[in-house]
């Protein structure tokens, strides 16, 4: 039976979670580290050569468009096709983008060239980030989830945050082209790794599970249950839509999956909203250089780095769903702060509040995903996941160019932010409250729920 309970974990002992994740993570290190790299040097270079804030919001709006386009079509391949290799291949297209994109983008900068970059970087990771959590729960037990998405997170903390944005701004200083081939080298590096997977995947194609879970604590068998999903049509086109809805029925008919999803749609809105106006808020407000807004982005991520190690801790500790409508509530006030204070000192603060908040949020809610969802079902659940915090956030970058040039840049944050703290509060408020459970850790190799 599945649960929205987590099996306790004993405290103070040291989670050895294997091999195989240790390749998975290695892999993500790269990746991100390439995704830090992109992500700061595309804005710059819109700023640089196109600084009107519609342009900016445009640079995001592209490149996540293919998240509301591709998500869902990505979750029913990475429940057909072998996992490892669609990552594999992701890493390969952005490495060959970005190294090709150094040689193209070395003079010339047109604006449709950058938005035909970020549009590429985009479909690669709608279908990288698809397949990689869903990875997850066949490589760790169920009860190691959290410590699992924590280690994950802290590696895209460090390197898509912390290392990638200075150095992206470091190296945008002397030469675009040195950063962007750098990025596509890293990504490059992420796809060598993962051959460590082989072996892996290998074992566990044969044996995938071919039944939903039941019901869990939080479940009625009225709104939550879902019927147990059978084998997949390939090729055709209608097999396609099939899975799609088979996929979406397993969602909709579960109410925490449900709601939970909803939240992650409003915070895709806000987040995108308020990251595609920061380089703004960086250089009009807080009067930054670029090197100083890759050091802003990186003060909070430090934030981020200790919810990272925070929130599996606080998941042993507190009820799951009360952990996440609390830190979204407070990644919604950092928000409101930030717009508000015009210090670089304050807004780093503020910034690394919400980080240690966003985690709080985004680890115990994604391992609840995971834990409540089939083998079999999990590349479809993480793409309407996706599609729900990531889909949304295309509209969200447009709303924030509206909103800046309405209004101002910092009212953007002030106005998404309390908007998120008080949808956050509602949204969540229906689902109930669940102490972790009391039962001792699972021997290695016993069956557990969820999985």
């Amino acid at each position: 039976m599945a649960s929205t309970t987590r099996p306790a974990t004993a405290h103070g002992r040291r989670t050895d979670l294997g091999r195989p994740f240790q390749w998975l993570w290695a892999s993500t290190a790269a990746s991100n580290a390439g995704d830090g790299i992109a992500r700061t040097l595309l804005p710059l270079l819109v700023v640089a050569h196109h600084p009107d804030p519609a342009a900016v919001a445009g640079l995001t709006t592209v490149n996540m468009l293919p998240w509301l386009l591709f998500a869902l079509p990505a979750g029913v391949l990475a429940d057909r096709v072998d996992r490892r290799r669609i990552v594999l291949g992701s890493n390969l297209v952005r490495g060959a983008a970005l190294l090709g994109a150094a040689l193209v983008l070395a003079t010339d900068r047109p604006l449709p060239l950058l938005y035909a970059l970020a549009f590429l970087l985009g479909i690669a990771e709608t279908l990288a980030d698809t397949a990689a959590p869903a990875m997850l729960p066949r490589l760790v037990e169920a009860r190691h989830l959290e410590r699992a998405n924590g280690r994950l997170s802290a590696a895209q903390i460090v390197l898509n945050e912390m290392v990638g944005p200075p150095v992206a701004g470091l190296l945008a200083g002397l030469t675009a082209a040195a950063a962007l081939a750098t990025g596509g080298t890293l990504y490059a590096l992420a796809a060598l790794l993962l051959l460590g997977l082989a072996p892996l995947a290998r074992a566990t194609a044969e044996n995938r599970p071919a039944t939903a879970p039941e019901p869990g604590p939080e479940s009625s068998p009225e709104r939550d249950s879902a019927p147990a999903p059978g084998p997949a049509p390939t090729g055709a086109r209608d097999g396609v839509l099939r899975d799609i809805r088979q996929g979406l029925r397993f969602v909709l008919g579960h109410r925490t999956l449900r709601l939970t999803l909803a939240a992650s749609a409003l915070y895709g809105l806000v987040f995108s909203a308020t990251f595609s106006m920061l380089v703004l808020l960086s250089e009009r407000t807080l009067r930054l250089s670029e090197t100083g807004y890759g050091l802003l982005l990186a003060a909070g991520s430090v934030g981020a780095v200790a919810g990272s190690w925070l929130a599996p801790r606080a998941a042993d500790r507190l009820p799951t769903v009360r952990l996440a409508r609390w830190s979204l509530a407070g990644s919604g006030a950092a928000y409101v702060t930030l717009g508000l204070v015009r210090h670089p000192a304050l807004a780093a603060l503020a910034l690394a509040a919400n980080g240690v908040f966003m985690m709080g949020w985004n680890i115990p809610v994604l391992s609840l995903r995971q834990r409540l969802t089939p083998e079999d079902l999990q590349g479809r659940v993480m793409s309407v996941s996706r599609l729900c915090s990531w889909g949304s956030m295309p509209v969200g970058a447009t709303l924030g160019g509206l909103l800046a040039t309405t209004l101002t840049v910092p009212a953007v944050f002030v106005v998404c932010g309390g908007v998120l703290a008080v949808g956050a509060l509602l949204l969540l408020a229906p689902l109930r409250d669940e102490p972790p459970a009391p039962t001792a850790p699972l021997p290695p190799g016993e069956p557990h729920d969820g999985g």
